[in-house]
């Protein structure tokens, strides 16, 4: 099952329909600030806009905890 924090913060992208992509994946909290566009897409998240949107996202994640 999505983490509670990850489901929530793709509700917050408006991104909710991608939440079994990341449950199958089993993201959570510390792997989500490290996901790469390529990792996007390698999951299958195929709709171009929703993927720059969620790694724009991530990158702000990555900012905020420090990753690089």
């Amino acid at each position: 099952m999505v983490y509670s924090s990850v489901k929530t913060w793709l509700d917050g992208l408006g991104l909710s329909r991608y939440a079994p992509v990341f449950d199958i994946h089993e993201v959570d909290d510390e792997v989500l600030p490290l996901l790469t566009l390529e990792d996007l897409k390698d999951m299958g998240i195929g709709a171009i806009g929703s993927r720059r949107k969620m790694y724009a996202a991530i990158q702000k994640l990555q900012r905020s905890d420090g990753v690089s």
